[in-house]
């Protein structure tokens, strides 16, 4: 039998609203977040997402709504009062050039004035531990690595033992292979220290693959808040399906619909699909979204809800996978298919049949929790 653990709240924000030169980055925003969560918040560029960061840790004031952290208002309090690690995406700019990594690490703990000198070594030995760059204590930031000044930095806001950790896109500066190296070194760092982490970034891989709890922002609002598989697998507005993962999506009029199905009259043909709450009417257009990964090929189409007859464009095998790009008379957009293993007995140039079933391709009424996007927008993303 499970067990339900409950956790206290680390983080709550109420009604948060922030402008710059009069405009609107912040729309109301409303988040609580638990005590040890890993918390993701990912969005496109102008989303509000860094400066709702900087807004938690003090950084930055707003106009409207309060921070709560560990259930007291520190609206009014100043970042130093309110004892949050703050990591930064320029973290190289962040180090001390002239002194070592111990002393870089040290510094936060000896200004602080409450901790002797014993105690402020213990603290940074095991940090450095932690975070393997042990053998980097005696260095000048110069002589690191990309990947070795990045740990530095958690290591300087670690050492302090906040209970809370905000981290705004530190990994955007490194290469491809360092990246995917630090993701799964900050998630072994949060299982093992065990505050709480508050983590923005653009990239949906990383989002994914290190969240908890995942917050998706568009234009200033928050469009839903999940885990990665509730956010994946059951996006709330068109905007979340289509900026979480890839998708197709095909644009149409519903002609019928029984129940939560409908049928939608789009640019491939007659389709047959589930509406994600409320259907939309007849004579509505809506939007349909299909996962690559849920398109069968070949004879596996045949006993489809939805089919049609292509040809392939482009086959890429990438060893996990086989990715498909089809296109059809009459449809601007190639559809994406993808297929686990090597399924290559397919060329460029073949006729092929695809098919997918009514559950499998989402209709949405509804486009985005912001009323700035519009269906053209939604079709380029």
């Amino acid at each position: 039998m499970s067990v339900t653990v409950e956790r206290e709240t680390a983080i709550s924000i109420d009604g948060l609203r922030k402008s710059f030169a009069g405009e609107p980055v912040l729309r109301g925003i409303d988040l609580s977040i638990d005590e040890g969560d890993f918390c993701v918040v990912v969005g496109s560029s102008g989303s509000g997402k860094s400066t709702l960061l900087k807004c938690i840790s003090g950084l930055l004031s707003f106009e409207r709504g309060a921070v709560f952290v560990d259930g007291e208002d520190v609206t009014n309090r100043s970042v130093e009062a309110r004892d949050i690690g703050f990591v930064f995406q320029d973290f190289e700019d962040r180090l001390f050039p002239h002194m070592t990594v111990e002393e870089n690490v040290a510094f936060g703990l000896r200004e602080a004035g409450t901790y002797d000198a014993e105690e402020i070594s213990r603290r940074v030995d095991e940090t450095l531990q932690l975070l393997s760059i042990s053998e980097t204590k005696t260095s000048l930031p110069s002589e690191l690595s990309g990947g070795q000044q990045q740990r530095v930095e958690l290591a300087r806001q670690l050492v302090r033992e906040c209970d809370v950790m905000l981290l705004d896109d530190p990994l955007a500066d490194l290469d491809y292979k360092l990246q995917k190296r630090m993701v799964l070194e900050i998630r072994r760092i949060h299982e093992e220290f065990g505050s709480t982490f508050v983590y923005v970034t653009h990239n949906q891989d990383q989002a994914l693959k290190l969240a908890d709890k995942l917050v998706v922002m568009n234009d200033g609002v928050i469009e839903q808040v999940g885990t990665p598989e509730e956010v994946y697998d059951a996006p709330e507005t068109a905007f979340v399906g289509r900026f979480i993962g890839d998708n197709n999506p095909l644009l149409g009029t519903v002609t019928e619909h029984d129940g939560d199905r409908v049928v939608i009259d789009t640019d491939l043909g007659s389709v047959v699909a589930e509406s994600r709450e409320q259907p939309p009417s007849v004579g509505e257009e809506t939007m349909v979204l299909l996962r690559p990964e849920d398109v069968a090929l070949g004879d596996d189409a045949d006993a489809c809800d939805n089919g049609s007859t292509g040809t392939v464009e482009d086959l890429t095998y990438t060893g996990e996978y086989t990715e498909f790009a089809v296109s059809f008379p009459n449809v601007t957009r190639e559809f994406q298919v993808r297929r686990s293993g090597d399924v290559r007995r397919f060329e460029e140039g073949d006729e092929i049949r695809i098919g997918w079933d009514a559950a499998e391709g989402v209709c949405y009424d509804r486009l985005s929790a912001s009323d700035s996007v519009t269906v053209d927008d939604l079709m380029e993303v």
